[in-house]
């Protein structure tokens, strides 16, 4: 039989890995909606028959933020998936450059969180952990 004690024990444990493993190397999905090696796989949207999954971000120095950038790029038109160290905000523009005929919607999309810049938001572990923070509070005050 469990005792309180044991149980405020799991929970606190399960709590504090739950927050240590977020410190390592943040995962986001890295593509280009330009890159010739996997057409049609980095998307505005992606959809649940893409074959990308979130990458570590070991290779960008101080990377806590995943990136989304949809619209006009250095490379084209299209979306393009990234790490940074930057938080790069939240907006949208409208760009036409010298030559084009068009004006394009331009948007960026800075987040924290693995794999936080697809284009639906994912469930993070944060809410088990609220849940089992509440749990003991529930459980303790009986």
């Amino acid at each position: 039989m469990w005792r309180l004690r044991n149980v405020k024990l799991l929970i606190f444990l399960t709590i504090y890995v739950g927050l240590f493993t977020t410190s390592f190397a943040i995962k986001c999905y890295q593509c280009s909606g330009s890159d010739p090696q996997k057409p049609f796989q980095c998307n505005e949207w992606l959809s649940d028959d893409i074959d990308i999954e979130p990458e570590s971000c070991e290779h960008v120095y101080g990377a806590k933020y995943c990136v989304k950038h949809v619209g006009r790029f250095e490379e084209g038109i299209g979306a393009k998936r990234y790490c940074s160290s930057l938080d790069l905000g939240n907006y949208c523009n409208y760009v036409r450059q010298p030559g084009d005929l068009l004006t394009y919607r331009t948007c960026v999309y800075t987040c924290t969180g693995d794999g936080c810049n697809s284009a639906y938001t994912t469930k993070s572990q944060y809410t088990v952990i609220l849940v089992l923070a509440i749990a003991t509070i529930l459980y303790s005050v009986r």
